[in-house]
């Protein structure tokens, strides 16, 4: 190529660029209504649920450690007119708008323990519920002795926010009957055995079961019945007998995981640091499961897909996941996915089929 074409080629993407910028920054009025409009309408016209069926949605796949693609935990159960929600990470409201769906449709939420990375979105998630659908009823807040005390602090934290949206956009458009949350208090006791029904409508049930996460307790996992199909949560766990009891003939099970080995590469690279990583690195090694634990748990419950979330340490890159995963398959043959934050998982009534997609491109 001479230096002739090059002068022209180079000459010719400088007014392709030029162009380009004049034009987005002199678009007619009406193209720029449109694009939005229709930008909106797409967004508000997102249905991912055509088919009776029992939806999963991880849209918090995180933990406390830093990784900048997933947000604190939350796993979403779609079924029938009920939209449930199973804690509330740090940003993981946001990640439902992104995906879109319609937070102000959230009939519950449910949390398995008071970790800050399981509540720490809960002011965010009732907030958005209330002021996008000026939903004149709190959101229902399900959970362990403990709860009263959270709902109250984030009622708290956002009255004065309430009182302005109030002010500003009247009582009609932001019912003040509506704003924050409803605490719902359930005891299962000592019993690391105990369970109990927490919720039920129509043909959906939720199940809690006490798990163990010591030091903290109570700590919970839950089952979704939903016609024939069942779907299993964690919580934040270790092995345990209680685990494996209540997950029996799901057809899904999101699973908490800590990789040990992976755990432990994280500490001795950060030992020098002027900070706790080192520490809490290790230490939390004593209250979550291993990937190999949770592929034993479905495996003898008899759970043909496993999803592994609240993924400990963060996995930087796609090439790790195998190497996270790796120890499951050695006592696990069942389908195993690392979810991602808008992992949708739909359980056909009715059927054994179970498709996997990615809402969050």
């Amino acid at each position: 190529m001479n230096l002739q074409t090059i002068i022209i080629i180079t000459a010719v993407l400088i007014l392709l660029i030029a162009g380009s910028v004049w034009f987005m920054y002199n678009l007619p009025g009406s193209l720029v209504n449109k694009v939005i409009y229709l930008s909106v309408k797409k967004n508000r016209a997102a249905n991912h649920f055509e088919d009776d069926a029992l939806y999963v949605i991880t849209t918090g796949t995180g933990a406390p450690l830093p990784d900048k693609g997933r947000a604190g935990p939350q796993t979403l159960v779609i079924a029938g007119d009920q939209f449930l929600v199973f804690d509330s990470g740090p940003g993981s409201t946001h990640k439902m708008e992104v995906i879109p769906l319609e937070i102000g449709n959230i009939d519950a939420l449910f949390l398995t323990h008071y970790h800050s990375d399981h509540i720490g979105d809960i002011g965010e998630l009732m907030l958005k519920r209330w002021a996008g659908n000026g939903n004149d009823q709190p959101l229902p807040i399900y959970g362990p002795p403990g709860v009263e005390e959270v709902v109250a602090g984030f009622k708290a934290a956002y009255r004065l926010d309430m009182g302005y949206r109030v002010d500003h956009h009247g009582e009609e458009a932001m019912p003040p009957s509506g704003s924050g949350g409803e605490a719902h208090m359930f005891d299962l006791g000592s019993d690391l055995m105990a369970s109990d029904v927490v919720y039920e409508q129509d043909h959906l049930q939720v199940i809690a079961f006490n798990v163990d996460h010591t030091p903290i307790f109570p700590s919970v996992g839950y089952r979704v019945n939903y016609k024939n199909r069942s779907v299993v949560i964690t919580g934040d766990t270790i092995f345990t007998d209680s685990l494996v009891y209540h997950s029996m003939g799901a057809d899904v099970l999101v699973s908490e995981a800590l990789n040990h080995e992976m755990s432990t590469m994280v500490s001795k690279a950060t030992s020098d640091f002027e900070n706790n990583v080192s520490i809490v690195a290790e230490d939390i090694k004593n209250y979550h499961m291993t990937p190999e634990q949770a592929g034993v748990v479905a495996r003898d419950a008899g759970i043909p897909y496993l999803i592994i979330t609240h993924v400990l340490p963060p996995v930087p890159s796609q090439i790790l996941v195998n190497p996270f995963l790796r120890g499951v398959r050695a006592v696990y043959d069942g389908e195993i996915t690392m979810a991602n934050d808008g992992t949708m998982i739909t359980i056909l009534l009715n059927t054994d089929k179970i498709s996997i997609k990615e809402l969050i491109k």
